[in-house]
């Protein structure tokens, strides 16, 4: 069976600038168990959290903070889900807040200190 694993990763600039990602996995595993698993298998056997230097010279460390959610992966041919996460507004976190922080994504200008080398047409984008 498919399953997705929502990961996040906390990328440190030498600068001190700090990005959160989320990256979802989907993978063949037999349980949630396995997808997990297999996640952090992935994540080590690929390196995914290796540190190294940006464009400008600069160290940029990362981390996995979370294994955040394993989802079941739902194929009904014409439309496959891949994720779904849910979560609950209340008083800790207004609904305007939780919808700000899920839409609110860096620019390219703004992603370019995680960035190894710069592709020659986006050294001007906004």
């Amino acid at each position: 069976m498919k399953y997705s694993v929502k990961l996040i990763i906390r990328h440190t600039v030498e600068t001190g600038e700090v990005f959160l990602e989320e990256s979802i996995l989907m993978l063949d595993a037999v349980s949630f168990d396995d997808a997990y698993l297999k996640a952090e298998n992935f994540v080590k056997e690929n390196e995914l959290c290796a540190a190294y230097d940006n464009m400008y010279g600069k160290r940029v460390h990362s981390e996995i903070i979370s294994y955040a959610d394993c989802f079941a992966v739902y194929d009904d041919e014409d439309v496959i889900e891949v994720y779904s996460s849910i979560r609950r507004a209340g008083k800790k976190l207004s609904e305007d807040i939780i919808v700000s922080a899920l839409e609110d994504s860096c620019s390219i200008k703004e992603m370019f200190p995680l960035r190894q080398f710069a592709d020659p047409d986006e050294t001007n984008a906004d």
